[in-house]
């Protein structure tokens, strides 16, 4: 079985406009939920097998903070191609793969995340909100043969949802 994490970065602040998007960081409530969904990730998940994030600023901030709680020795691969990727593109990194590796964790943007989580998994998530997390897992023994609508949706967390538990 192979588990894909579809997470989104955190809260990003929009308080400089001089910034070049790829160069924001997060605001307040971003330092707040990103830690708070690495706890809610490391008290129902494994550590993922494999950890790619977008280049953006606050994908990695994002990761790194969800770092310390759920994968505190995993290494983060960065690719700019996970910055405005489509889900074309996301879904061929997913692809490629090892067949060896069973679990993926994915730091990037929306609307892909929404997109891709729900052609994956034949879902109808609206909107996947910031530092929300999509998981799916599907039967398939390698990530080539997994297609679209052949994941099954097992969980989808956000902060909201998580603050409230």
């Amino acid at each position: 079985m192979k588990t894909i994490f579809l997470i989104r970065h955190a809260k990003s602040s929009w308080e400089n406009q001089q910034i070049k998007d790829h160069e924001r960081s997060l605001n307040q409530r971003g330092l707040k939920d990103a830690p708070a969904m690495g706890e809610k990730l490391e008290a129902l998940y494994p550590s993922p097998g494999k950890i790619i994030c977008s280049t953006a600023r606050r994908a990695r901030e994002t990761a790194k903070m969800i770092k310390e709680h759920w994968f505190p020795f995993g290494n983060i691969e960065y690719t700019k191609q996970l910055y405005e990727a489509s889900s074309a593109e996301v879904f061929n990194i997913i692809k490629s793969i090892q067949a060896k590796i069973n679990s993926v964790a994915l730091f990037f943007h929306n609307p892909t995340i929404t997109h891709l989580a729900n052609i994956l998994g034949s879902t109808s998530i609206i909107n996947v909100p910031t530092c929300g997390v999509v998981i799916l897992t599907s039967e398939k023994d390698d990530w080539q043969s997994i297609e679209v609508a052949s994941c099954k949706l097992v969980n989808f967390e956000y902060p909201k949802k998580v603050n409230d538990d």
